[in-house]
């Protein structure tokens, strides 16, 4: 099959704003099962599997598609294989490493070779673009990559926009089809002619909004889990999900807190993340001393009992520089949490600004102190807002939807394939 005919004939009824699941419905009837098909879904480390992509993989295993995940070995291996997954370790740096990154797309080569894979899943920033260019040189014919934020971003000096925009291009020139989170980036992906519109969609964000329900938990399990982690019954508390890295906020976020806690002596900050020991921007818990907020900061490390800690909650926050389409904001909307987020892309689309939440600008410490105020001294406002995310987030952000669209994409794209293979025999 050439890229022309694969572009006309598998992606030709794509474009720009069109809903997967509303308009392929004629071709998934006749195509209804990924029974015989080897999907491999590839990302940087474990964890985005574990947490971002578990639910799309096995609502693809639901369909009748052989999956196997490709990664950096890591501590969530053993349980991704229970789930029916084929693991495959590939170290594949995060950081840029050339002599690395090279070999990560050697091996990935010869692995989507060697087990004659038919669609290639690809996950976070790396992976975008050497699983594309590993799977098109393997002949692989399907090639989809989920976009989680456009690398060529505001801010950025001239010679790293242009490398940036090279490799987006790169990434594009070897996928099959792209999906991308946010609707704005597929816009600029179209704009900048990075992308042509037949070749992109947006796919959304969700969650699981079963688990994500603040009506599974009473009051008394608030009181027994905050005791738990050693919160106060009566504080108010801050929430915030993310890695220990400077580009999430956190040092506006500490210096909002630190003038915070000198005014109110009962609130307190719940940090939920990982540490990110090889990135350049990465924040030690010894910053925590720098603003002489330790002792009413709770560092909780990565966690498995999201939901239960947001229930414990009573404001969230995500001070971000740059986000595609965070996922935390959706989950604290499902929990009935008012917001306090950056005025930018990704997070515009979970808080509308004064409806559930709070949205202020970028990098400035004191707007993001005075809007978390707000919410600390009016508990009525803090209700108010949680509902209308709450009813948000059960509009927009299901989890169930994303994942039909993912599968449906898969056998749409399959189905157009194996009828060109049909008509060129």
């Amino acid at each position: 099959m050439t890229e022309t005919q694969e572009n006309k004939n598998s992606l030709g009824r794509f474009s720009v704003g069109e809903d997967i699941l509303a308009d392929q419905v004629s071709l998934l009837e006749q195509n209804k099962s990924g029974s015989g098909f080897k999907l491999a879904v590839v990302s940087a480390i474990d964890i985005t599997l574990k947490i971002l992509v578990i639910a799309q993989i096995k609502a693809a295993q639901k369909q009748g598609f052989e999956v196997y995940g490709i990664c950096s070995e890591g501590p969530n291996f053993d349980m991704l294989r229970d789930q029916g997954i084929k693991m495959h370790p590939i170290r594949i740096k995060r950081s840029i490493s050339p002599l690395s990154d090279l070999k990560s797309l050697w091996q990935m080569y010869r692995y989507f070779k060697k087990e004659k894979i038919d669609i290639v899943h690809a996950h976070t920033p790396k992976v975008v673009l050497l699983a594309p260019i590993a799977a098109k040189l393997a002949r692989v014919p399907i090639r989809i990559c989920t976009l989680r934020g456009f690398t060529v971003r505001e801010g950025l000096k001239p010679l790293a926009k242009f490398v940036c925009r090279i490799m987006a291009w790169i990434t594009s020139k070897c996928s099959t089809f792209q999906l991308s989170q946010n609707p704005e980036d597929v816009k600029r992906y179209v704009s900048l002619r990075v992308c042509k519109e037949n070749r992109i969609a947006p796919l959304g964000n969700g969650v699981d909004l079963q688990k994500f329900d603040p009506d599974r938990f009473n009051t008394e399990f608030m009181k027994q889990k905050r005791a738990e982690i050693g919160i106060p019954v009566d504080a108010v508390v801050i929430g915030i999900i993310a890695r220990l890295v400077r580009k999430k906020g956190y040092l506006e976020l500490f210096a909002a807190f630190k003038r915070i806690i000198i005014e109110k002596d009962n609130v307190w900050l719940i940090i939920i993340g990982p540490e990110e020991s090889e990135k350049a921007d990465r924040i030690s818990t010894d910053t925590f001393k720098d603003y002489g907020i330790q002792n009413r900061t709770k560092y909780l490390k990565a966690r498995d009992d999201i939901p239960e800690l947001l229930g414990c909650c009573d404001i969230f926050t995500l001070p971000s520089w740059r986000e595609g389409f965070p996922r935390s904001p959706i989950e604290a909307a499902a929990m009935r949490l008012p917001i306090v987020a950056t005025d930018i892309q990704g997070c515009r689309q979970v808080v509308e600004n004064d409806k559930n939440g709070i949205l202020v600008p970028l990098r400035n410490a004191e707007q993001l102190e005075i809007a978390l105020l707000r919410l600390i001294e009016n508990p009525d406002l803090r209700k108010q807002m949680g509902r209308v995310g709450y009813e948000k987030a059960q509009k927009e952000f299901d989890e169930t939807r994303v994942c039909q669209n993912v599968t449906h994409t898969y056998k749409t794209l399959l189905g157009d394939y194996n009828g060109i293979c049909t008509s060129t025999t």
